[in-house]
């Protein structure tokens, strides 16, 4: 009991460093990581080869699979930050989104989700939201509302992203089919809550048509991709034609790379910058994952391939080289917090940690579907600052020994850190893209958060009753 006091200990002096930026969480989760171990396993000499073996040696590498696939994601982003694919998508929805202050708003967060389903980093977050702020802004949508759409949309197009998947995948051991069958139907959730926000923001009477008709369209779609059956396997057929897709693809943009290299010449739309057909370059891979069960490593190079030929230009190759080079750059922090996330996960499952902690964790945990409704919407605030119900903080150790001491499934767990990261991603006034954010728009940090969180709570309560729906937890 002593060695459990000692290591939740650790975990609230962390906390406390962390929460008043005393301490990053790059620095935080492996000195975590060092502490819980020696208080678990001692200074003894099998105590010390747990912490360089294990602890340091093999849980800097646990999360191997998930970096890898996030540098692959940060090319893709950078291949379509300097191709200007992102800029061109702008400059295209607000171009037919007319002068209605709430259609654009609805339209630039659409574009923001699209975007960041691929995109990710605060580079990301800056090129994107120097375009998307201000057209807003341009129809007297309020700084805050800006603030607000802006950030939803960067959360709900990470639901989609592939590399937040293989941390799931890593962490939990589930199976990509069973995010989706979760994640589909939460993003018209999400999706209902950005109309209510920008309804609510605006206080115009004339835009409850445009909610009514927004809701009506999600609500028509929500029985469709709530039906998603993650048991659905795809054959060995559907494989090959995705092959056969994906040869036809490259070779029909090789020839049209040939053709513009053969005429030097732009063969670009005059208003988008770029052909209109490179602008899928981000839902290839997404595509190639959910239809076709691709891994997502290959699905991320389809996606390179396709989104350097269909832009062709002299120096694509350099392009490309520098895409490569500074994308990795950009999430070097991201992949610096996984090595540490794994290190966390290694020694909170040490069989003497482990067994200190079970009986804390199973009094605390809700393992019924009301209890668990209640009780994570209650607590949820608890993802903010790297808590202890954050992925990305103190959450990453604590997670795996909830799966392993309690009767929650892994899918409950998955859809309780959706639900309650929303919180995380959308308020938490230490995210970097919130900081950026508030500092464009001469806004406080801290009023964002006031702004965004009764919505991004009913959004926790809904996932949560989402995942009791669909069978994650007993009644």
């Amino acid at each position: 009991m002593a060695t459990g006091i000692l290591c939740l200990a650790i975990f609230l002096v962390m906390a406390s460093l962390m929460y008043t930026r005393r301490i990053s969480a790059l620095l935080a989760l492996p000195l975590m990581a060092i502490a819980i171990s020696l208080a678990g396993s001692g200074l003894d000499k099998a105590g010390c080869d747990f912490l360089m073996k294990d602890v340091l040696a093999k849980g800097s590498l646990k999360m191997h699979n998930a970096y890898t696939t996030t540098m692959f994601g940060a090319m893709l982003a950078e291949l379509m930050n300097k191709h200007g694919m992102a800029r061109a998508l702008v400059r295209w929805v607000a171009e037919f989104a007319g002068d209605s202050p709430y259609l654009l708003g609805l339209a630039m967060t659409l574009v923001t989700a699209l975007l960041f389903s691929t995109l990710g980093g605060l580079g990301a977050v800056i090129m994107v939201g120097t375009i998307i702020l201000p057209v807003m802004l341009s129809l007297g949508i309020p700084s805050l509302a800006c603030a607000g759409l802006f950030l939803f949309g960067i959360s709900l197009g990470g639901m989609f992203n592939l590399t937040n998947w293989q941390l799931y995948t890593d962490v939990l051991g589930i199976d990509k089919s069973l995010i989706l069958s979760f994640v589909a139907p939460f993003s018209l959730i999400m999706a209902f809550v950005v109309l209510l926000f920008l309804f609510i923001e605006l206080k115009q009477k004339s835009n409850l048509k445009y909610f009514a008709l927004g809701t009506l369209v999600l609500a028509l779609a929500y029985p469709w991709l709530s039906s998603i059956d993650p048991r659905t396997q795809n054959t060995e057929s559907d494989l090959g034609l995705s092959y056969i897709i994906a040869l036809v693809m490259i070779v029909v943009s090789a020839g049209y790379a040939i053709m513009r290299q053969i005429k030097a010449d732009g063969s670009a739309s005059p208003l988008l910058g770029v052909p209109g057909f490179a602008l899928i370059t981000p839902l290839i891979p997404l595509m190639f994952v959910l239809v076709f069960r691709w891994e997502i490593i290959p699905a991320f190079m389809l996606g390179i391939a396709y989104g350097v030929l269909t832009t062709w230009r002299r120096d694509s190759i350099n392009i490309l080289t520098r895409s490569i080079i500074d994308g990795v750059n950009n999430v070097v922090p991201a992949v610096l917090l996984m090595v540490g996330i794994g290190m966390l996960i290694t020694s909170v499952m040490n069989e003497n940690v482990s067994q200190a902690i079970a009986p804390i964790i199973k009094a605390i945990v809700p393992t019924t579907a009301i209890a668990y409704v209640v009780v994570f919407t209650v607590i949820a605030p608890l993802a903010l600052y790297r808590g202890p119900l954050s992925l990305w903080g103190m959450g990453s150790g604590l997670v795996t020994l909830v799966a392993k001491v309690t009767s929650l499934s892994s899918q409950a767990i998955m859809g309780m850190l959706m639900s309650v990261g929303q919180i995380q991603g959308i308020c938490d006034p230490t995210n970097t893209q919130n900081i950026w954010v508030a500092a464009y728009l001469g806004v406080d940090t801290q009023a964002i958060l006031k702004k965004t969180l009764p919505v991004a709570w009913l959004l926790v309560l809904a996932g949560l009753c989402l995942a009791i729906a669909r069978g994650f937890v007993a009644f």
